[in-house]
Parts: structure tokens; C-alpha cells; sequence
């Protein structure tokens, strides 16, 4: 799988930074299928908060590791170590961003997976159009967040079926 992803966020690219970046830990506030997330480990890297995040999603809890963390560059990339489904052998998520303006900023997403075995073989068309669907779902989630500070409608919609879920 590799699906990559592109938007543009009406916000300078420090204020889009600040929100992917050092807010890394707080994504449940603003993607989609993502219920709770929270940080922990040493940083390894200038200007990170931690080295690892835990996230509940919608298909169980993952856990991550930062791989890249630049903030001068406006890089973050992090890789799922823990949670994933046994046919998904690896998981990596590249964002990128770049001013276009002093008010517009490009955001790039690039997710590399890997699956394994029968069954990755099987399900691997199905979980990328699925993830191909979802990733510009978290973008959009992303855009209108950074934008207006506010959770996506997508967002809070999705937060309303899971609370509706686990009552």
C-alpha cells in the first residue's frame, strides 16, 4: 500500500505545525475514527513532546513510534509498532508541509503498509480503498480543524456513533 495525499489549509505553516507538531499528542481532537491518544516516552528528538503515542481508534488501540520529528522542515513521520491486524506487517505515516503563501500551506500525507501472509494477499485491495477513503477523510478532518479550531462535521459525527457504541 502506499497512498498519498495532498491538501491545502488556509493557515501560515506555523499554525499548521503547531497542530501536527506539537500538538501531536492531541490528534483525537480532530481525526475521525480516532477516540483518545496520548504520548509517552523520552523525546528523541528536538522540539517533541514524546517518542511514542498511544492511540484508541476505531478498530482497537495502536501504538506508535516518531521516526522523524523536524520542525524546521515540517516534517513528522511515525510508524504503527503495536496494533495493527496480524496481515498488516508494517505502517508508516509521512507528513510534510510546505507555505505556498504567507497564509497557505500544502499539507502531504504519505502512508506506506506492508501486509503479509494469505490473508494480507486477500484483504490488502480491500484496506487500501478503504484506507485510501479514510486517509482523505483525516485530511479534510485536518484542513477544518487547523482552520477554524473546531472538529470536522465528519469528526463530530463519528465521535456521536462511538459514544453511542460504548454507552
Amino acid at each position: 500500500m502506499d497512498i498519498q495525499k495532498s491538501i491545502t489549509v488556509n493557515k501560515p505553516i506555523a499554525a499548521v505545525w503547531e497542530i501536527l507538531g506539537n500538538q501531536y499528542t492531541e490528534a483525537y481532537r480532530w481525526a475521525r475514527e480516532l477516540y483518545h491518544s496520548e504520548g509517552s516516552g523520552a523525546p528523541q528528538f528536538s522540539g517533541a513532546s514524546c517518542s511514542k503515542r498511544t492511540c484508541d481508534t476505531s478498530f482497537g488501540t495502536i501504538h506508535e513510534e516518531i521516526r522523524t520529528f523536524d520542525p524546521q522542515r515540517h516534517i513528522l513521520e511515525y510508524e504503527v509498532v503495536k496494533g495493527f491486524p496480524g496481515f498488516i506487517k508494517q505502517g508508516i505515516n509521512h507528513w510534510e508541509l510546505t507555505s505556498l503563501s504567507d497564509g497557505i500551506t500544502k499539507v502531504t500525507m504519505h502512508f506506506k503498509g506492508e501486509t503479509q501472509g494469505l490473508l494480507g494477499l486477500v484483504m490488502g485491495p480491500v484496506l487500501n480503498r478503504k484506507l485510501n477513503k479514510n486517509l482523505g477523510e483525516v485530511l479534510g478532518d485536518f484542513k477544518h480543524y487547523v482552520e477554524t479550531g473546531k472538529p470536522s462535521p465528519g469528526k463530530v459525527k463519528d465521535n456521536q456513533k462511538h459514544a453511542r457504541r460504548v454507552a
